[in-house]
């Protein structure tokens, strides 16, 4: 995660529809993300333990796997404030694809440097937890986390404009406050309009919303700022799909296929135009 992951959640209801919007969507995290994690309220996190958490995650693994767990949590017994064995246990969860219990290591390393770096890497991995949390409980210890991260990473620099797309992600699709969110995505893009995750978002959150036309504009900027963004026509046609103008959404569906060398989408795409006109 920590150069580039993210998700984000379906905007449409239209089934074809719905199936090609998921299929792109952004998988992932961090620098570059174009993800947004489940809806789920930021409040107190109920019954989640972390430790439980923990413990659950590690019977999961192979035994040997195991072993080499209880060897370096025994080393950092002995010396907690060590970094690299504090590294070592980020790197292990990493590889064990366990983004909650490797965030929590980075915390804990972040918290004994200081460093933006390491926040960051804190961050990023408790922004993934809470796409692959199991629960509400998981999902808003989690979001809560990745928040508090998030803000350790501006205070220490608060032009990191990637920290603040995130961390309005996080407001706008997870917390009582999506206003706030949609606040600190408008001041990425006042800062740098080539932003592509910060003028994303703000396009599926135009969508969201019902406002087509700036869902748009937006998604149009995106495909400015980074042309191989294909996936951006299939948004660019829901949204006119939405206002009714089947037409220029008709003219999107097109130019994704006419660009992408995904047969079974493009085949998925066509079934989808042949509803569209049959609706006439």
């Amino acid at each position: 995660m920590v150069n580039g992951r993210w998700l984000r959640a379906g905007l449409v209801g239209a089934s074809i529809a719905l199936a090609a919007v998921l299929y792109f969507l952004p998988k992932g995290s961090g620098v570059g993300n174009n993800a947004k994690p489940k809806q789920e309220p930021v409040q107190a996190a109920g019954s989640f333990s972390e430790e439980g958490f923990k413990k659950k995650s590690k019977s999961l693994l192979p035994f040997n796997l195991i072993a080499k767990a209880d060897s370096l949590e025994g080393l950092l017994k002995v010396s907690p404030e060590d970094t690299l064995v504090i590294g070592s246990l980020v790197t292990f969860w990493d590889e064990a694809k366990s983004p909650g219990i490797a965030a929590g290591y980075s915390k804990q390393k972040a918290i004994q440097t200081g460093l933006e770096r390491d926040w960051i890497g804190a961050a990023y991995r408790y922004f993934d937890a809470t796409k692959a949390a199991t629960d509400s409980s998981e999902s808003v210890w989690f979001v809560s986390q990745a928040m508090e991260a998030y803000n350790k990473v501006l205070e220490i620099n608060p032009k990191n404009l990637n920290a603040k797309t995130d961390l309005g992600i996080l407001y706008a699709e997870a917390s009582p406050e999506p206003m706030k969110g949609i606040t600190l995505l408008r001041e990425v893009v006042a800062e740098d309009p080539l932003h592509e995750n910060a003028q994303m978002n703000l396009g599926f959150l135009s969508m969201k919303s019902g406002q087509y036309d700036k869902a748009i504009e937006r998604f149009n900027q995106v495909l400015k700022i980074n042309s191989s963004r294909i996936d951006m026509h299939v948004y660019i046609g829901e949204a006119y799909l939405q206002k009714g103008d089947s037409e220029n959404a008709i003219r999107n569906y097109e130019i994704f296929k006419n660009l992408s060398n995904d047969q079974e989408m493009n085949q998925q795409i066509d079934n989808y135009i042949k509803e569209i006109r049959n609706r006439k």
